[in-house]
């Protein structure tokens, strides 16, 4: 029996050789698990593709000219432009889904920012986005899509003091094609007001006609 178990006892050398390949092996796993966190981390620090959470301002509703056009304003927590045009680009197409009309329009402004109606207008605007189904019959859109964002970071008052910058009409196509998410942004109001639209305002006290034609009537 003592013989038997002579054979069976493995030398100094392999004994070595074992316990070293535990070593890396364990190192090894030690790496995976911490390679693996933090791609994790990075992933969740990424940009979503669909933009931020926002929350609805207002939502005016237009007669101009026999043609529907609706207006949102939305906000949203201090990020960086490209992440508010991707939220803005997003919810204009929630919005189409859900209402039809002859242009669309969703201004995105800082949580911070103005929250009066005239004020959303300038230095207040951190992303804007233009969506005519048909926009030969939009006067002022040659396009379907018209959208930008100001590069500057919001004040403490809400107020962006950047450069504008403007999206080509393949550059929107490829935002909204990568998008896996299509909600709208969550409305205070909606429980209050479900089931009731929002009254159309007439031409008298509101000039649309410049939302289109000079980009930033608002």
């Amino acid at each position: 029996m003592k013989a038997i178990l002579s054979k069976l006892r493995p030398s100094k050398r392999l004994v070595v050789i074992l316990a070293a390949a535990f070593a890396v092996s364990a190192a090894s796993g030690g790496a995976a698990v911490y390679v693996g966190r933090d791609r994790l981390v990075a992933r969740l620090s990424e940009p979503s593709a669909s933009g931020l959470e926002c929350t609805a301002l207002r939502t005016l509703k237009l007669d101009h000219r026999g043609q529907r056009w609706i207006r949102m304003h939305v906000k949203t927590d201090s990020a960086a432009g490209p992440e508010r045009v991707r939220t803005a680009l997003r919810v204009v197409g929630a919005l189409a889904k859900k209402e039809k009309a002859d242009l669309y329009q969703v201004v995105v402004l800082d949580t911070a920012g103005p929250e009066e109606r005239a004020a959303a207008r300038g230095g207040a605007i951190g992303a804007e986005v233009l969506f005519a189904p048909g926009p030969q019959s939009v006067k002022g859109m040659d396009e379907p899509f018209r959208a930008s964002y100001n590069d500057g970071t919001a004040n403490p008052g809400g107020m962006f003091h950047g450069k504008l910058v403007s999206l080509g009409l393949d550059e929107v196509r490829a935002i909204m094609a990568k998008m896996d998410d299509h909600s709208p942004c969550i409305d205070p109001a909606a429980a209050d007001a479900e089931g009731a639209e929002a009254p159309a305002v007439s031409e008298a006290s509101e000039h649309p006609a410049k939302t289109a034609e000079a980009h930033g009537g608002h």
